[in-house]
């Protein structure tokens, strides 16, 4: 069945002839206002909303890009070190407790496997925490998540988790 298309020119010029020349001027403003209060409503407003909002993000937005660049530079100066000054074996294992033991990450196992690698067990641990740390071991010591299983404690921003390192091999 074809669609029949509405002539809006058959229902609107009797309308506008029928009225007088100032009910016309009346529709006519009327319809200027209507237009432009649309226009407010439905552009202005929500471009005004969404600047404004930009604006708040940039600075945050620069701070994460210099954070960034920090961190490249940081990169960079890592690789041009090499792996001579990465600590293997009892060394590795001692300053990984120490660094712990400093940011006070309780509720925890570190084992040394007999693969080199450590286990780590936390119970209860502040996610953002470990985070740090992590960032941090494998900035200073080169070491990486082999494998690992973080799931949801009761407290909010908790963590339980199981996270196995291995260190860099030194050639």
């Amino acid at each position: 069945m074809k669609a029949r298309l509405i002539d809006w020119r058959a229902y609107f010029l009797p309308f506008w002839q029928a009225r007088t020349s100032r009910e016309r001027m009346v529709l006519g403003v009327l319809g200027v206002l209507v237009v432009a209060l649309a226009a407010y409503v439905l552009l202005w407003q929500p471009a005004k909303t969404h600047v404004a909002q930009l604006q708040r993000e940039i600075p945050e937005l620069r701070i994460e890009q210099a954070r960034m660049q920090a961190m490249a530079g940081e990169l960079m100066l890592a690789r041009s070190h090499g792996a001579s000054t990465v600590p293997g074996g009892s060394e590795l294992e001692g300053l990984l407790q120490q660094s712990l033991h400093d940011l006070r990450l309780s509720g925890l196992k570190v084992e040394r496997r007999s693969d080199g690698r450590f286990a780590l067990e936390w119970r209860e641990a502040p996610f953002s925490t470990m985070a740090d740390w992590l960032d941090q071991v494998r900035q200073k010591w080169r070491v990486t998540v082999v494998e690992g299983h973080v799931e949801r404690a009761l407290r909010p921003g908790n963590v339980n988790a199981h996270l196995v390192l291995r260190g860099v091999e030194r050639p």
